[in-house]
C-alpha cells in the first residue's frame, strides 16, 4: 500500500508549484466566478456503495445516515494524513460531520480555507478508515478521531493496517449516529497502489465501463456513450467550475485537443462538469458555459447523471481527475489525479497506445 507514496507527494508538490505560477488574469477570472451555496453542496455525493480498493475496504451507509445526508444534517468528505518525515500514508478515512441548524441555513463561498476551518470546528459523527499500526502505537485512536466509540473491525494479514469505525452520540441525529456505528464494512486484500492516483480511487482492475448514461451537454444537446464510438481514444476530464487547478488544466486540454486534431489523430476530449449535480446544477452549468466561452473550449462539456455518478465517477475525490475511454466505452489505464500539462498528457496517451498495441499482439 505504501508503494509510490513518496513519488505521489513529489507529484502533488509539482502540481502545486504549477498552480502557483498561474497568471493574475486566471486568478481574477476564478474570483469572478465565485458563487454561494448551501453547505450541503460541498458534501461528498451519496453512493450506493463506497469501494476503496487501495485501502481494501467497502461498505454501504444505512438509510438513516443517507436520509440525514440528503437533508443536509450531515456532511461527508474524505480525509488522509501523510507523515511529514517519510511522506508515507498514516491513515485514510471517510468522515461524517454534524451540521447545526444555523450552518444549514447559511450560504457559503467556495472558499477552501473557510470550509477547512468549519471542518476543524464541526462536531464529528464518525469515521470509517484504515490506520497504520505503528501510528496507533504512538497515538491513541481516540486522539486521532476525537470520538468516544472506536471499534476495531479488522486488520490486514500482516497487521500493518488496522480498520476502525469511530463514532459519537449526537442527540439531534440520534438514529443516524446509532446506525452509523453499526455499519458493516467488508475488508479484503488491497490492490497495489499506483503513482499519481488518489488513495480513494478505484483500482484499474475493478473500474466500471463508462456505462449507458443519458445526459446533456451544457448547451442542452442529448449525449449518450455513443459520443465515444467515433474515436480510438477519448480523454475524460472530471472538473469543477470553481477549482483553479481545473481552470488551468482546461487551457492545457484545449491546446492538446487542437494539437491532436492537427495531427489527424482519432482522439477526442470530453469534460464532465462534476459540480453540476443536484442542488448545484443550475449555477455550475452557467459557470461552465462562461468557462467554455472565455477559454474558447471546442471539445464537449457534459453534465453528470445517475449512471455516471454511481459508476465511473464513483469515489472520485480530487479535482481535476482524468481517465481514458475506448470506442466501446471501456475505461483504459488509470484515474490520473491533478492538473497536468499537455506534454504529460501526451506521454500518458503514448503509453496507453503502446499498451493497447502490445495487448493486441498477444
Amino acid at each position: 500500500m505504501k508503494q509510490f507514496l513518496t513519488k505521489i507527494i513529489l507529484f502533488c508538490f509539482i502540481i502545486m508549484s504549477f498552480i502557483g505560477c498561474s497568471s493574475n488574469t486566471i486568478q481574477n477570472q476564478s474570483q469572478e466566478k465565485t458563487e454561494t451555496y448551501k453547505l450541503s453542496a460541498f458534501s461528498m455525493p451519496l453512493q450506493t456503495e463506497y469501494v476503496y480498493d487501495y485501502l481494501g475496504m467497502r461498505f454501504q451507509l444505512g438509510e438513516e445516515v443517507n436520509k440525514a445526508l440528503e437533508q443536509g444534517k450531515l456532511f461527508m468528505y474524505l480525509d488522509a494524513s501523510y507523515s511529514q518525515h517519510t511522506k508515507e500514508l498514516e491513515y485514510a478515512r471517510q468522515a461524517i460531520l454534524y451540521v447545526s441548524p444555523e450552518d444549514r441555513q447559511q450560504t457559503w463561498d467556495n472558499d477552501e480555507q473557510k470550509l477547512q476551518e468549519w471542518k476543524n470546528q464541526a462536531q464529528i459523527l464518525g469515521y470509517i478508515g484504515a490506520y497504520k499500526r505503528d501510528v496507533l502505537e504512538q497515538v491513541d485512536i481516540a486522539v486521532l478521531t476525537n470520538c468516544t466509540k472506536n471499534k476495531n473491525i479488522g486488520e490486514t494479514p500482516d497487521g500493518t493496517w488496522q480498520y476502525y469505525i469511530s463514532s459519537n452520540d449526537i442527540t439531534e441525529v440520534q438514529q443516524a449516529a446509532e446506525r452509523f456505528s453499526r455499519t458493516l464494512v467488508t475488508i479484503y486484500e488491497s490492490k497495489p497502489f499506483t503513482e499519481g492516483v488518489s488513495i480513494f480511487a478505484q483500482s484499474s482492475e475493478n473500474k466500471p465501463s463508462i456505462g449507458d448514461f443519458q445526459t446533456n451537454d451544457i448547451d442542452g444537446n442529448a449525449v449518450t456513450k455513443d459520443i465515444f464510438s467515433e474515436y480510438d481514444m477519448t480523454l475524460v476530464n472530471v472538473f469543477t467550475t470553481q477549482a483553479e487547478p481545473c481552470l488551468l488544466e482546461i487551457k492545457e486540454l484545449e491546446e492538446l485537443y487542437t494539437y491532436q486534431k492537427s495531427e489527424q489523430q482519432s482522439f477526442h476530449i470530453v469534460g464532465i462538469v462534476y459540480d453540476a449535480w443536484q442542488n448545484q446544477k443550475e449555477q455550475s452549468e452557467e459557470l461552465a458555459k462562461q468557462i467554455q466561452k472565455e477559454y474558447n473550449v471546442t471539445y464537449d462539456m457534459i453534465l453528470p447523471d445517475d449512471v455516471l455518478m454511481d459508476g465511473c465517477l464513483k469515489n472520485i475525490s480530487a479535482f481535476p481527475t482524468t481517465f481514458f475511454v475506448d470506442r466501446q466505452g471501456n475505461i483504459i489505464g488509470e484515474y490520473y489525479l491533478g492538473a497536468r500539462p499537455k506534454e504529460n498528457l501526451l506521454e500518458i496517451i503514448g503509453e496507453l497506445k503502446e499498451d493497447n498495441t502490445n495487448a493486441s499482439e498477444t
